[in-house]
């Protein structure tokens, strides 16, 4: 599905093969191929030897020279001679090519047309062909340019025609190529057919890789500067001995390219020899078929292509895929997600490499298309839930935190302010006095109306001085300071909090004195200690709270505030945490299930800093 899927769309498509140039350029080394040598027809060769087209005896002393002087084991031309000679002289040219291609020293190039056109391209005679049994899928042809007569009887002739991809780049060529009842091989195989006489190529041929329309992806391995490549006019003036030796490569006694393929082509710019590959947006056609041949040499020597198994792609498909929703999923957090993606890539990534450097038919884009539908599904859903989980938090906390915490705790989001932890907290707990003897006499309404004024002068200065509201104990409150935003002086806002409480409370009472009504008296514990605070409670009802021995001292705290006649009781363990109050020992208090207390209470003139 995968491959069906980079073969028919053309984003897949184009994604497909932009993901196989690039593997194939990291991959690429400047070694070149030492069993080749490419003998460039360039501009200075064109200069000193005359335009094109040369002269078929040129071109004969040229494949001659080859053979005898630098000891190639074959000429391979990337040249197209369509038309015999018409002079007598010319005519011993064309029987010179004619001979050595029939003897297996020239193999000869001949170009097939893929494209539907409304004239047929027939030029020359095709050549080379094998009977269609027995042979692997072959691409059907539509036209095509061949040699003269009797060149293209030859016994080694390929075909150096090409299918471009959408963007014009050169990245398959067809094995085998289908004409009338015969099918005819791509120039590479015809070069292996001559070099190796003994090589069944159909039998090779089935071990190329070739996609679903029967292209074979070449892998290019070598760099297209770094192929030996000579001047032809080196070769025509009897120049090739004079070359370097260690450019060529050769020893003491052996002729300069002794045992090489030569291929004689075309880097002039005027002969329009020039293609767009995966290496380069312009280079020498001839080092299209130079890095086929090379592939398939290794191929013919027993190596075989390097590309993963189906079943080994499935695998990791499915591995890959399933490894990433996991991480993903896990995840959620930015730079946990960009880790995850990152760790999955790189592996990806290697196996592209692995499979493009070996001309292997398999997409290497499949797992990317798991990849991006992983996290086109995952991250709207997890921007939903984190959504949803802030839309929860902000209404949660909103009930217990003034505006300005919650902001901070939402500018954190690598944090959960819900996640039960433990913390070190000042506990605040204060109550009414006399509340049942005071709303016994009233009406529900008054009762009503005095309980929420008391709760509104007891949380305004909670919040202001940036504690969280546990809860409403009916006529009082509990707050804690220390949770859900740590916190250093959480036991002097606790202090600072409980005098704004009493300040508030003797306004309160002025008003209600003016109405005629009793003042009311408010009776404060606190104390500090660690304590578990979090989102606590069951799949039914869970709050904001803390739980631990501190709140347990405050609240008996507050009960003794009574009997110690004060409107707050401090706890030693706050009183050493204070930094700006001075206390006033109140003594030592028995506090039921606790050991004895020393309670202390502010001093009457604190003098707190300002909100």
């Amino acid at each position: 599905m995968v491959q069906l899927l980079a073969d028919r769309l053309p984003v897949a498509r184009q994604l497909e093969a932009h993901a196989r140039d690039i593997s194939m350029r990291v991959a690429a080394d400047d070694r070149g191929d030492s069993r080749l040598a490419i003998i460039d027809i360039d501009e200075d060769s064109l200069k000193r030897i005359g335009p094109w087209p040369w002269p078929r005896e040129k071109l004969a002393d040229l494949a001659e020279r080859l053979l005898a002087d630098g000891g190639v084991s074959v000429v391979a031309f990337d040249l197209i001679l369509t038309d015999p000679s018409q002079t007598e002289e010319a005519r011993i040219g064309d029987a010179r090519l004619a001979s050595l291609a029939a003897q297996g020293w020239l193999v000869a190039a001949q170009a097939f047309d893929y494209v539907e056109r409304d004239e047929k391209v027939t030029v020359g005679h095709p050549g080379g062909g094998f009977p269609a049994a027995a042979l692997a899928p072959a691409v059907r042809a539509t036209g095509y340019v061949g040699n003269y007569e009797s060149l293209a009887s030859g016994r080694c002739v390929g075909n150096i025609g090409f299918v471009p991809d959408p963007d014009g780049k050169v990245r398959r060529i067809a094995p085998w190529t289908r004409w009338a009842d015969a099918r005819y091989p791509a120039y590479a195989l015809a070069v292996l057919q001559c070099l190796q006489p003994g090589l069944d190529i159909a039998q090779l041929s089935r071990r190329i890789p070739t996609d679903a329309q029967g292209l074979w992806a070449i892998p290019f391995s070598a760099r297209p500067d770094s192929y030996l490549a000579i001047p032809a006019e080196a070769v025509l003036s009897g120049q090739l001995a004079d070359l370097a030796p260690g450019r060529l490569g050769q020893t003491a006694g052996r002729r300069p390219l002794e045992g090489r393929i030569a291929v004689v082509g075309s880097s002039a710019l005027g002969l329009s020899d020039r293609v767009a590959t995966p290496m380069a947006p312009s280079v020498s056609g001839v080092t299209v078929h130079a890095a086929a041949l090379s592939a398939l040499l290794d191929m013919a020597s027993g190596q075989s292509p390097r590309t993963a198994p189906p079943w080994a792609m499935a695998a990791w498909l499915v591995l890959s895929v399933g490894a990433l929703w996991l991480l993903v999923a896990r995840g959620a957090r930015l730079r946990l997600m960009l880790a995850s993606v990152v760790t999955v890539l790189g592996v990806w990534g290697a196996l592209a490499l692995w499979i493009s450097t070996a001309g292997g038919s398999h997409a290497v884009t499949g797992p990317l298309w798991g990849y991006a539908c992983i996290l086109l599904l995952h991250l709207p859903v997890e921007w939903s839930w984190a959504h949803k989980r802030v839309r929860r938090r902000t209404r949660l906390l909103s009930r217990y935190v003034a505006r300005a915490v919650l902001d901070e705790l939402l500018e954190a989001p690598e944090e959960d302010p819900m996640a039960p932890r433990g913390a070190e907290i000042t506990v605040m707990i204060a109550d009414m006095q006399d509340y049942t003897r005071l709303t016994s006499r009233s009406s529900l309404e008054t009762a009503a109306r005095l309980t929420r004024d008391f709760l509104e002068q007891l949380t305004e200065p909670v919040l202001a001085r940036r504690g969280t509201l546990d809860r409403y104990t009916g006529d009082g409150l509990v707050a804690f300071w220390g949770a859900p935003i740590a916190i250093e002086d959480h036991a002097d806002r606790a202090v600072d909090a409980a005098a704004d409480v009493v300040a508030n409370i003797a306004r309160f009472n002025e008003a209600r004195r003016a109405r005629g009504e009793d003042p009311v008296r408010v009776r404060i514990g606190i104390a500090s200690g660690s304590a578990l605070v979090g989102d606590l409670g069951t799949q039914f009802r869970a709050a904001y709270t803390a739980v631990g021995d501190c709140i347990n001292l405050a609240s008996r705290l507050q009960q003794l505030s009574r009997e110690l006649d004060v409107s707050i009781a401090v706890a030693s363990s706050s009183v050493q945490r204070c930094r700006r109050w001075r206390f006033r020992a109140l003594g030592t208090a028995p506090v039921r299930g606790l050991p004895d207390q020393q309670v202390f209470t502010p001093d009457p003139d604190p003098s707190p800093p300002d909100r």
